[in-house]
C-alpha cells in the first residue's frame, strides 16, 4: 500500500503544470540486527509551491501516520520551496522491502528488495540489493478519484496536453537514493549497473559506481533514466572472540604441558625407584588408610553435656495427664460432656492447632474455662527428689532441658508454678514445634535451641515408646520410675527415681 501516494501526486501535479523543480531522497539506515530507518524527503521549489498551493499545508497524512510513518512538514524554506520529512523504522531486514513499498506502491520505484545479514564466527555481514527504476509511469501516481470525475483522466487532463504546456519532466524531477550500513568503513562496499545507458546497447550492463562516503553510497537520478541494479555490502569484525579463542589455546596448551610434566616425572619417579619399594610404599599407605577408617567408625567417648527430662512422668506426675487428670476435672465440672470430643480437642490443643480460650469454648466451658484449666494444672505432684537432684546437677554444671506433650501456654504456667524457670534451661513442648512425642521434632529442636550433639544427650523418660525414638537418634536413655507400680519390661536402663541416682545407683532390666 502507497501511505504516501498523497505527497507524491501533488508534487506530481506541481511538476506538470509549471516548470518547476521537485526533488526526492530516499535514505535507508542499517543499524545492528538487521533493523534500521527510511528516510523521504521532498523538496519543492517556490514554482511549485506557488502553482500547487496544497504543498504549503493542504496534504493530509493520516495513512502515512497509521502505518507508522513520523511526518513533519510542509516546512518552508528560505527561497520559498518547501519541505516534507518521513522517516519510519524498521526492526528486521525482512520488514525493509514493505516499508520500501509504502512510498510509491509496490514495484513502482523499488522491485527485489533484500537486506541479509549473515553471522559467522567473530564476524557478521550485511548486503543489500535493489532494482531502483527512476522513470516509473506518472499514470501510477494518478488519483483514482480524479479519474473517476474527469471521464478516466488520471490528472483531470490528458497527460499529454499537461506535458505539452509544461514540457518533459527529464530536468525538473530529482531522484537520490542513499544507503548507510552501519560504521565499517574499511569493508564497506558499493556497486551498481544499468541497462541501456546513452552510447550503449540496450541490453548490455553498465556499471555506474555510486558516490562512496565512508559506509554511506548515494546514487543520483534524473526522470527518464533507465532502472539500474545497486548493491552494497558490509563485513564487522567482533575484536574480543579471536581474542578469547587465542587466550583459550594458550590455556589449552599450558594445561597439557603440566599433564605432561606431572606424566613425565611420575614415570621417571617409577623407573628409579629400587625393586619392591613401590608394592612396599602402596602396602603401608593401604594400613595407615584401614587404620583411619577403624578409627573413624570406633564409637568416641559419649560426653555428657545435656539432660533431656519428660515434663510428665520425670518433673510432674501423671505420667499421661490426658487420662489420669484432664478428663477426670472436666468430666467433674461437666459430667455430660463426650470424652471423645475432649480427646480430640485437647490432641489438637497439644499440635498447636487450638488456643487454650478456643479448647475451652470447643467444650462449652468458656466462662469458666480458665479456672478448670487452673485446677488442672495444680493438681499435677512433683516427682519427690526433684528439686535437689536439679541442685546436685546445677552444682556440676550440667544442663537441663524438658520436653512434652503439652499446650504452650500450659507449658509454661507449669514452670511457673513449679518454679523451673531458673533450674531447667530450656522448656520445649509439643505446642512450640506442631509435633508430639515419640516424633524426632521434640529432640530435633532441643538439639537446636542447646546447641549440642544428642550423641552427647541423656533422655529420662516414663515411656518406652519415647526412649525407643530418642535411642534411634542416638542419645542415651534411661527409663524412669518414680515408683515401684511404674516398672515396665524394657531395654533401656531403669532408673528408680531420683533417690537411685543422687546415690549413684542404676538397674538394668
Amino acid at each position: 500500500m502507497a501511505v504516501l501516494r498523497s505527497a507524491v501526486l501533488a508534487l506530481g501535479l506541481a511538476l506538470l503544470v509549471a516548470a518547476c523543480r521537485v526533488d526526492t531522497s530516499v535514505h535507508v539506515e542499517v543499524e545492528d540486527a538487521g533493523s534500521g530507518t527510511v528516510t523521504v524527503v521532498f523538496n519543492a521549489d517556490a514554482v511549485a509551491v506557488s502553482r500547487v498551493p496544497e504543498l504549503a499545508g493542504g496534504l493530509i497524512f493520516d495513512d502515512a501516520q497509521a502505518a507508522g510513518w513520523a511526518v513533519e512538514g510542509p516546512l518552508f524554506r528560505a527561497d520559498g520551496g518547501v519541505q516534507i520529512r518521513a522517516v519510519k523504522r524498521f526492526e528486521s531486514a525482512g520488514q525493509l522491502p514493505q516499508v520500501l513499498e509504502e512510498l510509491a506502491g509496490k514495484d513502482v520505484i523499488f522491485t527485489g528488495v533484500v537486506l541479509e545479514q549473515t553471522r559467522s564466527f567473530a564476524e557478521t555481514s550485511y548486503r543489500f540489493q535493489a532494482s531502483i527504476n527512476p522513470t516509473p509511469p506518472l499514470d501510477d501516481f494518478s488519483d483514482d478519484a480524479l479519474a473517476a470525475i474527469f471521464e478516466g483522466q488520471p490528472f483531470g487532463r490528458p497527460l499529454q496536453d499537461l506535458i505539452a504546456e509544461a514540457g518533459t519532466p527529464e530536468d525538473s524531477l530529482g531522484f537520490e537514493f542513499l544507503l548507510t550500513m552501519l560504521d565499517a568503513d574499511e569493508a564497506f562496499s558499493a556497486s551498481s549497473l544499468a541497462f541501456g545507458v546513452e552510447g550503449e546497447l540496450e541490453e548490455e550492463m553498465v556499471a555506474l559506481p555510486p558516490a562512496v562516503d565512508g559506509s554511506t553510497a548515494t546514487w543520483w537520478f534524473s526522470y527518464g533514466d533507465q532502472p539500474v541494479n545497486v548493491s552494497a555490502s558490509t563485513m564487522l569484525s567482533d575484536t574480543l572472540a579471536p581474542l578469547w579463542l587465542n587466550i583459550a589455546r594458550v590455556a589449552g596448551i599450558a594445561f597439557g604441558a603440566v599433564l605432561l610434566g606431572v606424566g613425565v616425572a611420575k614415570l621417571v619417579a617409577l623407573l628409579r625407584a629400587p625393586r619392591g619399594r613401590g608394592r612396599r610404599a602402596t602396602r603401608r599407605r593401604q594400613q595407615r588408610a584401614a587404620a583411619r577408617e577403624a578409627e573413624a567408625s570406633r564409637p568416641r567417648k559419649r560426653l555428657l553435656r545435656l539432660l533431656v527430662v519428660d515434663v510428665h512422668g520425670v518433673i510432674v506426675r501423671p505420667t499421661d495427664p490426658r487420662e489420669g487428670l484432664l478428663l477426670p476435672v472436666i468430666l467433674g465440672e461437666n459430667p455430660d460432656i463426650d470424652p471423645e470430643l475432649i480427646r480430640d480437642r485437647h490432641r489438637m490443643l497439644v499440635l498447636g492447632r487450638l488456643t487454650a480460650e478456643e479448647f475451652w469454648s470447643d467444650l462449652g466451658l468458656g466462662p469458666i474455662g480458665r479456672d478448670v484449666e487452673t485446677r488442672y494444672l495444680s493438681s499435677f505432684k512433683l516427682v519427690p527428689g526433684l528439686h535437689p537432684f536439679l541442685d546436685r546437677v546445677a552444682s556440676r554444671s550440667l544442663p537441663v532441658a524438658a520436653v512434652g506433650n503439652q499446650p504452650r501456654e500450659w507449658g509454661l504456667r507449669l514452670r511457673r508454678m513449679a518454679e523451673l524457670e531458673d533450674s531447667v534451661s530450656s522448656w520445649l513442648v509439643s505446642g512450640d514445634v506442631g509435633a508430639v512425642l515419640p516424633e524426632r521434632s521434640l529432640f530435633e529442636a532441643t538439639r537446636r535451641v542447646m546447641s549440642v550433639d544428642l550423641y552427647d544427650c541423656l533422655y529420662l523418660s516414663s515411656v518406652p515408646e519415647y526412649l525407643d525414638a530418642a535411642s534411634d537418634m542416638g542419645m542415651a536413655t534411661g527409663y524412669f520410675a518414680a515408683s515401684p507400680e511404674d516398672v515396665q519390661e524394657t531395654e533401656h536402663t531403669l532408673i528408680r527415681g531420683y533417690d537411685d541416682i543422687l546415690r549413684g545407683r542404676s538397674t538394668g532390666t
